[in-house]
């Protein structure tokens, strides 16, 4: 699916369009006041569909995942979704509270019309009222804080999990308040099984259920402390775990209180004798600083997967067609397990170029030389601080034919490369690239 976003703004408003949109005209409205509680309704039934749809992605359904291409990626398009609902929601509530307030103040005119006696207020519709700005102020407040990096991860996964509560309400203002006449038609209809479908991973939210049926009980077999921050830790999977392709990423829980399970690509090919898997982790923040004195060989962990679909398989000529693999840093993570996959079991005719950046001298992994040579790869190691950053036209070189861009490192380092190789002729979807900002 091409344009999701697009798809998502112009499906609930062609409905509108279509079903809604006569009963306003034939009303004829005219001027602002007359425009402005169809243009509530319409903002609200959009904030609704986005707030659906991201509640939605955030369950975790394995048929998006791989309709998406993978998690990281869908997690990327209910982040766009979450800010997509968070502008309709303040633009929903601006309509309804400015022009009021504004009119009140003198400031500009207020609607010309007769007020007639006010009837008894129906219980359901005022406290769907009350429920839905509530949940308003609410989801602005928790969306500001999604988006502040500097908040560490434990807190944004509580305020994360406080969206479950939050699209309750907001699905009851909605449906509660949504005009009669939409009922009698697909345009209530679907918003209401949209809404019902954001529900259930609501609840599972909620329940701590979200991605039970992909979790598995582990063992840390063995540790290493790598000179150049990196931790090495080697887990067992106690039963069951399904095994994994190279590329492919998990969350693992390490049972700390309230910091929950965190993403990390996993560094080594599955061995269904030896059934171990290895996670090279860079200290980069607060959690990562601190894991060396918070684990201990034996320790119990538990392990959700596999996920993501970078595991370098680009159609149905994948084992044989030219590949270029770009890294940086601690980004070599799905490299290698693509490189010990490829040593024990080498392909007839890879033909594979790895270019892979470093600020200094190899520290992790110390015989990545010798493994690219067991896996027929030809290496391009590049010292930054040295030798400067590595020239795009360098890759390029490498281009064939056919060829296929595997990249895994800074986000924007990975926006750039695309943009230049697509303008030496590189098709768009021939570039990969695992996009691990899940925040």
């Amino acid at each position: 699916m091409k344009r999701p976003l697009v798809l998502l703004a112009l499906l609930p408003l062609g409905l509108w369009g279509i079903f809604a949109l006569p009963d306003v005209l034939a009303a004829n409205p005219e001027g602002f006041w007359a425009w402005r509680r169809t243009l509530i309704i319409l903002s609200g039934l959009l904030a609704l569909w986005w707030m659906s749809a991201g509640i939605l992605l955030a369950g975790r359904p394995q048929w998006l995942e791989e309709r998406f291409g993978g998690l990281d990626k869908l997690y990327r398009l209910h982040k766009n979704i979450g800010i997509g609902a968070g502008v309709l929601v303040f633009a929903h509530w601006m309509m309804e509270w400015l022009p009021k307030n504004l009119a009140k103040a003198g400031w500009i005119a207020g609607p010309n019309r007769p007020r007639g006696p006010r009837g008894e207020p129906e219980m359901w519709v005022e406290l769907a009222k009350e429920v839905g700005e509530w949940a308003g102020y609410i989801l602005l407040a928790l969306v500001v804080v999604a988006l502040i990096r500097r908040i560490p991860y434990r807190y944004f996964r509580l305020v994360h999990k406080a969206f479950g509560p939050v699209f309750l309400a907001g699905a009851f203002h909605g449906l509660i308040l949504l005009p009669d006449s939409f009922w009698h038609s697909p345009l209530g209809w679907l918003t209401a099984a949209l809404a019902a479908a954001g529900v259930v991973p609501a609840v599972l939210s909620l329940a701590n259920r979200i991605g039970r049926q992909r979790k598995y009980p582990a063992s840390i077999e063995s540790i290493r402390q790598h000179d150049d921050q990196v931790l090495e830790i080697v887990c067992r999977p106690q039963v069951d775990w399904p095994g994994h392709r190279a590329g492919q990423f998990l969350f693992i829980d390490f049972g700390r209180r309230g910091e929950g399970a965190h993403p990390f690509t996993i560094a080594s090919a599955w061995n269904a004798r030896e059934r171990t898997l290895t996670l090279a982790i860079k200290a980069l923040g607060d959690f990562t600083s601190a894991l060396p004195s918070n684990v201990r060989v034996g320790q119990q962990v538990v392990l959700e997967g596999p996920y993501g679909n970078f595991d370098f398989a680009a159609g149905d000529a994948a084992t044989t067609a030219p590949q270029v693999w770009v890294a940086g840093g601690i980004g070599v993570t799905p490299f290698l397990a693509k490189l010990e996959e490829r040593a024990s079991n080498p392909p007839a005719t890879a033909d594979t170029d790895f270019f892979y950046c470093t600020r200094a001298a190899l520290g992790f992994p110390n015989q990545l030389a010798e493994l690219c040579r067991a896996a027929g790869v030809r290496l391009h190691h590049r010292q930054t601080d040295a030798e400067g950053p590595l020239n795009p036209s360098d890759v390029s070189a490498c281009l064939k034919p056919g060829s296929s861009v595997w990249f895994c490192g800074p986000a924007a380092w990975g926006t750039a490369l695309a943009h230049t190789l697509s303008g030496c002729g590189l098709p768009r979807e021939a570039f990969h690239r695992e996009i691990f900002e899940f925040r």
